[in-house]
């Protein structure tokens, strides 16, 4: 595949990627939560507990708005700190039972709200995703595996 037709599949998958993740986010959203309490949730439930440093680099934004938004969900019961076994000095941030518990049925919602979207695709469309279901996954890996923008703003 030319470069060419690699930018004009990157620019065909884009929008329906995006409009997606939009669609199901507008379906199910976290209530009380914003969008980025909401990603910072799932960080959480993804990769477990962490330093509040580690939350802010995977979720680009700088620290203070991580701490931010740390405070706003542990005043929630949605999260907590606590120390760092490998560096007393520091903390770890972990969801509670309750924040994992609300993670949980918002992903459940999404999934069978997703279930039954495809369940109105013919087979063809769904064979289609079937197999495309691994490449994306990988695609996904490899967005998240990118060195973050250095943002010029900060310095």
């Amino acid at each position: 595949m030319s470069e060419d037709e690699v930018y004009r599949l990157a620019s065909a998958l884009r929008p329906s990627v995006t409009r997606l993740y939009l669609a199901l986010r507008r379906r199910t959203p976290i209530a009380e939560y914003t969008a980025a309490q909401a990603s910072a949730l799932a960080v959480l439930l993804d990769h477990g507990p962490m330093r509040i440093g580690e939350l802010a680099e995977r979720e680009s934004i700088r620290m203070p708005t991580a701490s931010n938004l740390i405070d706003g969900l542990s005043k929630n019961g949605l999260v907590e700190r606590k120390p760092d076994p490998a560096d007393r000095r520091a903390v770890v941030v972990g969801l509670t039972d309750r924040g994992h518990d609300l993670l949980t049925q918002v992903r459940g919602r999404r999934d069978r709200i997703l279930t039954a979207a495809l369940a109105d695709l013919d087979e063809a469309d769904r064979a289609a995703l079937t197999a495309a279901a691994p490449a994306l996954e990988k695609l996904r890996r490899r967005l998240d595996a990118l060195p973050k923008p250095h943002d010029d703003t900060t310095n």
